[in-house]
């Protein structure tokens, strides 16, 4: 788990975050900057996202990213967002951030680069070998485990314990109706989001042939990430907040069902 509250502290220390209002940076599209929600919350909102032609909506608050990913892969600022309460912000230096994740470890460069590849949805580039190399090098680190066809690899609503990197095979990823999400294959891996931002699954993963993984567990890969410097850290937690995000809507849009967790029960 990465706790925003932890890195805020660590980087207003630093001096690596600026306090910003809402109100002065709403406009703010042409500056190579990111920010993070401190206090309040905002509606996101994407024009043509639906197919009906109205504007998709979402709300976020606290701990959550504007303009993340976009400033991290130097792209287009096209999401927009309308505060619905008074509204804090810490801002982030554009130029800073990829410096930091330029210089990062192979396991949190890659969970970067490939959570960026899923929000865009490019398949093309989401095979990296010089991530692989480093994987099969820490193999002795990783367990490797086996699936059979249909295997159930975690359910929706279980604890976030691993992410698993696929050597052989083929996973699906399903929707609280059993729809299929997407199909992921060899050198792909899943399980990122929900262990480091701390949720239950709110996929399925289903082994759709025989399949051997590597399972990479909690505390192995926060080891790793507590090496990292904090912006690497906060990159991380805020390019997997807006894959889920993205996910969400996804699956608003398709109506597949989103899973909520029962916090009655937790």
């Amino acid at each position: 788990m990465i706790c925003t509250q932890t890195l805020f502290k660590e980087l207003t220390t630093s001096k690596n975050l600026i306090e910003r209002d809402f109100s002065e940076v709403a406009d703010s599209t042409n500056q190579d900057v990111a920010y993070v929600i401190k206090e309040g919350e905002l509606l996101l909102q994407e024009k043509g996202f639906l197919d009906t032609g109205l504007t998709a909506t979402h709300k976020i608050g606290t701990g959550e990213p504007i303009w993340f990913a976009e400033t991290i892969s130097k792209r287009p600022k096209t999401l927009e967002y309308k505060n619905i309460s008074d509204v804090t912000l810490y801002e982030l230096n554009g130029p800073d951030i990829r410096q930091h994740v330029d210089k990062a470890g192979f396991l949190s460069k890659e969970i970067i680069r490939y959570s960026l590849a899923r929000i865009y949805e490019r398949n093309d580039s989401r095979r990296n070998f010089s991530f692989e190399d480093a994987l099969y090098e820490e193999r002795s680190e990783v367990n490797q485990v086996l699936f059979n066809q249909d295997e159930t690899i975690f359910s929706w609503g279980d604890n976030s314990d691993s992410i698993y990197f696929i050597v052989d095979g083929q996973v699906s990823l399903r929707t609280i109706k059993d729809k299929n999400f997407v199909l992921l294959g060899s050198a792909d891996s899943f399980g990122e989001s929900s262990l480091i931002t701390n949720k239950p699954r709110s996929l399925r993963a289903v082994a759709e042939t025989d399949c051997r993984l590597f399972r990479m567990s909690s505390d192995w890969v926060l080891h790793n990430l507590n090496k990292e410097h904090p912006i690497v850290r906060l990159a991380i937690h805020q390019t997997l907040s807006m894959l889920s995000i993205r996910n969400q809507m996804r699956l608003i849009k398709t109506n597949d069902g989103v899973y909520v967790a029962d916090t009655d029960s937790a």
